[in-house]
């Protein structure tokens, strides 16, 4: 009497199974229930409640999440949920969004990983919203790698905005090395113990012995377990006796019959009986009478085999009929044979054998005709039934499949005609019930009877034809609900909602040239959004003077489409401020290269070129500020003064010859100088030094002391 909905039953644990165990088992699971989330919140629906009896798993390992009993679509006064799925936000007070539900699962998959809670020394919900959660160590002691880490971090970050999406979450995972995927067999509990039956001894029960004649014979029969056979020495013997009488038969019998007349001989004092009644009264005959009687005796011997022969084919063809059904088609005609069969009967009875044979072969001419008939007589009813069953005719379709079956038996198609005649009546109140259905718009109902009916008889082209209607509506409903729902999620900026709609649509008609377009509309819409997306990256890494990150993003955009101006100008752009600053790079990382007059003069044009930029950012400002004062002090020289002991030559190189002295002052500017000092009869000697306002370095000492 009321609206109801049902929920799928899952008997199996729930996500606590996965604690501690191996990272990539974890992980996998993750990946699907960050899926759900994002479908959550594509809905605008915050669950604030993730955790892991919150996750049931399936014997298949697919987890499911559940209980969104305290969701919130995002109202402010929306509460509930568990202290250990809180996120700082909500502990504050504030309306629930997706952010908490990251920052939930983060704690969760910290959970699962290391065995404890990120926040188990937390007393208080202030320690939650203030406490940083420390880095999480495998339960097993091993490392957690790097890019979950940074992941998890992240998940728990204390501000919102600073969480990634559901969808994000699901991207690093596998980006990670952890493709979503179901939770490992050997973690889900058999749910169902086996009974352990005990066997059941089975009572012996003794059989029935046979009655009457069979247990008689029973009887006489030996047991099986002591009969013991003929032995072959019996069957010898019995041989030899009956070739013995059988030889006396031959040879002997001839020798001793009488001649009685000219064609018949007996053996002397014969007495046979004329009649089985002189037999039994004893009476003895002579020896002609005995002939005669048994000549006639031979004569109805006769007789009665060849009334007996008639009579055989005679039952044999009655046997067909009645296994034809001949009462049924041909009940007059086969009484008069079984009239005329009877009166046979009767004649034979009184050994009347030529009145027998004569009444049986009157009932063959009846009968013979009804044999020739009955195949064309199962073909007409064969024929009327079916007229009938098409004619929807359900009293005459199963009289005379009926009749049909009884003809024939095995007949196939007069079976399978009979059960549909049976279920007639009930196929055409589900189709007049279906049709009911149909016109009211109840298009899943009308389905239901339909197909029901067509269950019942697949032959029933009314409830084929109503089916296949119903079901073509059914499927443009559905196909026009997707393609709906695909193109409000394409307006939303759903992409990927608006892609599984529009795939939904395909596979329902797949002739149907509007989901392509919808497909083609939304690759468009994610090639625009994506384009969008990295548009703005590259004006904030150009803000931010990263250039060739800068100059990354910008290609992508021109693989995307190579014909985006801004993006070719960008892409300039960035090229020639990468290449400025590493230049400015180049000087400010060995600044005595300055001191070279043509370096100088490269470095100073450089110097220039950048101040006459319009703008500059703060890196290129404080590049520009290092290289003139780098260029201020390769210009000023410094005082070097150079020790000798007046008997070595010293010259320094790019300098000159100084000759040989005690002292020697030279102003240099900054930069790395070589000297050399040689003397007769010594070892030259060559010494390396830098000139530099930082460094202290001291009198140059240059003298040969090493003689030859």
């Amino acid at each position: 009497d009321g609206a109801f909905y049902s929920l799928q039953y899952i008997d199996g644990p729930n996500l606590e199974v996965l604690s501690c165990a191996p990272l990539e088992h974890i992980l996998g699971p993750i990946g699907l229930i960050a899926d759900a989330l994002r479908y959550a919140h594509g809905k605008g629906v915050v669950h604030c409640d993730i955790k892991a009896a919150n996750v049931v798993i399936d014997r298949g390992g697919a987890p499911y999440l559940i209980d969104f009993g305290v969701a919130s679509d995002g109202a402010a006064d929306a509460g509930g949920g568990s202290l250990i799925s809180m996120s700082p936000q909500r502990l504050g007070g504030n309306a629930p969004q997706s952010a908490d539900d990251i920052f939930a699962l983060g704690g969760l998959l910290y959970e699962l990983i290391s065995g404890s809670s990120p926040y188990s020394s937390a007393a208080t919900d202030a320690d939650i919203r203030h406490t940083i959660a420390p880095p999480v160590q495998a339960a097993d002691g091993s490392a957690v790698r790097e890019p979950v880490q940074i992941l998890i971090a992240a998940m728990l970050d204390k501000s919102a905005e600073a969480r990634p999406s559901a969808e994000a979450v699901a991207a690093e995972l596998t980006a990670a090395g952890f493709a979503p995927r179901p939770v490992p067999s050997q973690y889900i509990a058999r749910q169902h113990e086996i009974i352990d039956v005990p066997n059941e001894s089975i009572e012996s029960k003794v059989p029935l012995r046979p009655t009457g004649r069979h247990a008689a014979a029973s009887r006489s029969l030996p047991d099986a377990s002591t009969q013991t056979g003929v032995t072959p020495r019996t069957l010898a013997i019995s041989l030899g006796v009956l070739l013995v009488v059988f030889l006396g038969v031959v040879f002997l019998l001839p020798d001793t019959v009488t001649t009685v007349g000219p064609e018949t001989t007996v053996a002397p004092d014969a007495n046979l009986a004329a009649t089985e009644q002189e037999a039994e009264a004893g009476r003895s005959v002579d020896f002609n009478e005995n002939i005669e009687n048994l000549a006639g005796r031979d004569e109805r011997v006769q007789a009665r085999s060849s009334t007996e022969v008639v009579l055989g084919e005679l039952l044999s063809k009655m046997e067909t009929l009645e296994q034809r059904a001949v009462q049924r088609w041909a009940g007059l005609q086969y009484k008069q044979a079984q009239a005329v069969y009877a009166e046979g009967d009767t004649a034979y009875l009184a050994r009347n054998y030529a009145t027998a044979t004569e009444k049986y072969r009157d009932a063959i001419k009846i009968v013979d005709p009804l044999l020739d008939e009955v195949d064309e007589i199962f073909a007409r009813n064969y024929s009327d039934a079916k007229a009938a069953l098409d004619a929807a005719n359900v009293a005459d379709a199963i009289r005379f499949f009926e009749l049909a079956v009884a003809i024939s038996p095995s007949h196939s198609g007069a079976q399978a005609g009979l059960q549909r005649a049976r279920n007639l009546d009930n196929v055409l109140s589900l189709v007049d019930q279906g049709l009911v259905l149909e016109k009211n718009l109840e298009f899943e109902a009308a389905r239901e009877s339909f197909s029901r009916s067509v269950e019942l008889d697949p032959e029933w082209e009314p409830a084929q034809i109503a089916l296949s209607r119903v079901l073509e509506t059914i499927n443009q409903m559905e196909f026009d609900q997707r393609m709906t729902e695909g193109l409000i999620a394409l307006d939303e900026g759903d992409y990927l909602g608006a892609r599984a709609a529009f795939r939904m649509a395909e596979i329902l008609q797949p002739g149907s040239s509007d989901p392509r377009d919808g497909l083609l509309q939304v690759d468009q819409g994610i090639r625009l959004s994506r384009i969008a997306e990295l548009e703005q990256r590259g004006i904030s890494l150009e803000q931010s003077e990263q250039w060739d990150t800068a100059i990354e993003t910008y290609e992508n955009i021109l693989e995307l489409d190579a014909n985006l101006q801004f993006a070719q100008e960008g892409l300039v752009r960035a090229k020639q401020m990468a290449a400025l600053h590493e230049k400015l790079e180049a000087y400010i990382s060995d600044p005595d290269v300055l001191s070279a007059p043509s370096t100088m003069q490269r470095a100073t044009a450089l110097f220039l070129e950048v101040t006459r930029l319009p703008s500059i950012g703060p890196r290129l400002a404080d590049q520009r500020d290092q290289l003139s004062r780098l260029l201020k002090r390769a210009a000023t020289p410094l005082v070097v003064q150079l020790v000798s002991d007046n008997a070595t030559d010293v010259s320094i190189y790019k300098v000159g010859r100084l000759g040989s002295f005690a002292t020697h002052e030279l102003s240099l500017r900054p930069g790395t100088y070589v000297a050399v000092g040689s003397r007769s009869g010594f070892r030259d000697v060559r010494l390396e030094f830098r000139v530099a306002p930082e460094v202290d370095s001291g009198p140059i000492v240059i003298r040969c002391e090493e003689t030859i």
